[in-house]
């Protein structure tokens, strides 16, 4: 895959305005304007591709011991060409390839889920995310989280602040000071997040800021496309994010829908069979997909 394509491809995907070639002349700005065009991305980018795990149930219904692809010709085939969605492996496979194609420096890195209150051991290296090196300061990019993903790039350091977005503040803490020895792991960082002023911050995920190789990204994309009974192994899941801080979420069979705005409007409701899941994925989440899989997906929402 050429450069241009690729970049053009992600570009027309993303709805991006700036040509190929303007792109290049950003990227090659000053730390201020890369920053700003990483921002621009990763709205573009996270309310332009949805979060979805659909080929990982479908997999498994089928009973296809297989993970996701992750090489950029595949990753680029189904999330541009084909008009999908993916989960995090595909997303960081995807954005860390255009950042480096525009001439930024970029590593990949996994990270370990810290979502619930009663964690009390670390847990699995299954999230994968990108680090950005921009004249020696580091900064995290990551486009697929679903639900609490930031949509904008976050510094590693000590005394960056949070920054916000329409979708809350996200800021990164040092893992020491967040987590007790036993959690922490071989973690350096830890990304908090909260939707409301008025809300403590509460950690996402940790991380080493060091370079994966890509057997262990490989390994990871195995283990969260096959362990049974895994998060993304059972039914299906969909988010993405609406405007002003609205967001639509598919788990299992349900639909969850938040309006953004200065009096956000929450609606909650269960889908009653294969024809309205498959209705509710095209016209909500975008995916153009045939009936025989969505049935096929569907049939794995009794599970959850």
């Amino acid at each position: 895959m050429t450069q241009s394509s690729l970049l053009g491809r992600y570009a027309e995907r993303l709805g991006l305005s700036d040509s190929v070639p303007e792109l290049h002349r950003r990227a090659r700005g000053s730390r201020a304007e890369v920053l700003d065009l990483l921002d621009e991305i990763l709205v573009a980018h996270t309310h332009s591709i949805c979060f979805e795990n659909l080929d990982v149930t479908a997999f498994r219904v089928r009973g296809d011991l297989r993970a996701v692809a992750i090489d950029i010709d595949g990753v680029a085939d189904k999330l541009l060409t084909a008009g999908r969605g993916g989960y995090c492996h595909e997303h960081a496979s995807l954005i860390r390839t255009v950042i480096t194609e525009l001439g930024l420096s970029a590593h990949p890195i996994l990270a370990r889920v810290h979502l619930g209150d009663e964690q009390s051991a670390p847990g699995s290296l299954t999230h994968q995310a990108t680090i950005v090196d921009l004249e020696g300061r580091r900064y995290l990019v990551d486009p697929g989280f679903g639900g609490g993903t930031p949509e904008a790039a976050l510094e590693l350091s000590e005394t960056a602040e949070a920054r916000t977005t329409a979708h809350g503040e996200h800021r990164l803490v040092p893992a020491a000071a967040a987590l007790t020895q036993r959690l922490r792991a071989d973690s350096d960082w830890v990304l908090q997040s909260r939707t409301r002023a008025d809300q403590d911050f509460r950690t996402i995920y940790a991380f080493s800021e060091n370079s994966r190789p890509q057997a262990d990204l490989e390994l990871a994309n195995w283990f969260s496309s096959t362990k049974p009974g895994s998060r993304f192994t059972g039914p299906p899941i969909l988010a993405l994010p609406l405007p002003e801080g609205g967001r639509v979420t598919l788990e299992g069979p349900r639909l969850r829908r938040v309006t953004g705005g200065g009096q956000p409007d929450r609606h909650e409701r269960t889908l009653a069979d294969a024809a309205e899941f498959a209705k509710v994925v095209s016209t909500d989440f975008g995916l153009d997909l045939d009936r025989e899989f969505t049935d096929l997906v569907w049939s794995a929402t009794s599970e959850g």
